[in-house]
């Protein structure tokens, strides 16, 4: 199991989350700015790229993009 952290920081109203990743450590980075509902969406956006290995993928970050808005709809 991989362990997963949270932070909070103001981003750029543009971006609602990311992911750091390091030694199969990830932390969620989720945009402060952003209404509690819209950060619920960007978390479960992110946990699908975790739990999908996609950090780990050589392919087009559209690509793999476009993979897990099939899946979150």
């Amino acid at each position: 199991m991989n362990t997963i952290n949270i932070q909070y920081y103001d981003l750029p109203c543009s971006i609602r989350s990311f992911v750091s990743n390091s030694d199969m450590t990830y932390t969620i980075v989720l945009n402060s700015r952003m209404a509690y509902e819209i950060q619920l969406l960007a978390y479960q956006h992110e946990l699908v790229h975790i739990e999908n290995g996609d950090y780990e993928k050589k392919c087009s970050a559209d690509v793999i993009e476009m993979n897990t808005h099939k899946i979150l709809s």
